[in-house]
């Protein structure tokens, strides 16, 4: 059986097509979790009666992406875990013949498929491994262009199949096994940089992550972190905690220092130039600040 498990917040009427999506999907083994990270709207006992098929847990507090994957994987009952965004939809047929064939790739660990935005652009749901001499974003794009076309982002999304470093957390296959193996998602990642860090403890184990670019789904990008400026301030704030939180958790020493030491310099750089221009790089500075 499948468990879809997917995490809310304040994403309903996305919530609503992704739901719909996957019951046009018709699957007859499935389950679907929805686990809603404290929306704390007025909108959710209301949506979730539309959806009696679905399995609800409303959180009381907003734990975070990775703490609320924990707890949907709990209480699933599937073989397989698909970790899904809410702002996602299936549009093909994708889970049967996704299930298929996966039985047939036992080596397969952490699966993805390709994304398409709303306007049908390939977003690259994969991404290299975050290193202490890349982590300006223009080193790794140096670091592909120096390993040549096999290592371009077209060509993780074009090929077949491909096996990138890490696999975007907007669509995760995982045996049901093999994710109590890894020990879940590390819930010290409130949001972001957790499907880098779950790919890395895959990877440290020799695990083969894979991006199964046969199948396909729309993700529309920042359903829940671009609500108002407040979030969109928080979530960008949080990308940068979490990058901080990765270098801490897997380099060490001079690496360590030199990659903390670039990350502060280009977030610095960064929210002192557009800080005049940008109400959200403002509310980002006091966040810092208060922080």
């Amino acid at each position: 059986m499948l468990s879809i498990i997917i995490v809310n917040y304040r994403s309903w009427k996305r919530l609503s097509a992704c739901l719909q999506s996957i019951e046009q999907q018709g699957m007859q083994a499935l389950e679907v979790i929805v686990v809603d990270n404290f929306s704390n709207d007025g909108e959710g006992e209301a949506f979730a009666l539309h959806y009696p098929q679905v399995k609800w847990i409303m959180q009381t507090a907003n734990g975070g992406f990775a703490q609320a994957c924990n707890r949907g994987a709990a209480q699933a009952h599937g073989n397989w875990f698909l970790f899904l965004n809410p702002d996602t939809i299936l549009n093909s047929p994708v889970l049967h013949p996704l299930l298929d064939k996966v039985e047939c790739e036992p080596d397969w660990k952490l699966i993805g498929i390709r994304q398409f935005n709303d306007a049908g652009k390939d977003t690259h749901p994969h991404g290299i491994f975050l290193k202490w001499w890349n982590v300006w974003p223009p080193f790794r794009s140096l670091e592909r262009l120096v390993k040549g076309r096999a290592f371009s982002k077209q060509y993780f999304s074009a090929a077949p199949v491909t096996f990138p470093d890490w696999i975007s957390g907007a669509f995760v296959l995982i045996r049901e096994n093999d994710f109590q193996v890894l020990g879940g998602w590390d819930e010290r990642f409130w949001m972001y940089y957790e499907d880098m860090d779950l790919s890395k403890r895959a990877a440290d184990k020799g695990w083969i992550r894979v991006l199964y670019n046969e199948l396909s789904c729309v993700h529309s990008h920042g359903g829940s972190s671009r609500i108002n400026h407040d979030i969109k301030a928080l979530a960008k704030s949080t990308v940068i905690k979490s990058a901080y939180l990765y270098i801490n958790k897997y380099m060490q020493g001079i690496a360590r220092w030199i990659a903390i030491a670039t990350l502060y310099k280009i977030t610095m750089l960064d929210l002192l130039l557009s800080a005049p221009f940008s109400t959200t790089k403002r509310k980002m500075i006091r966040l810092f600040l208060n922080s």
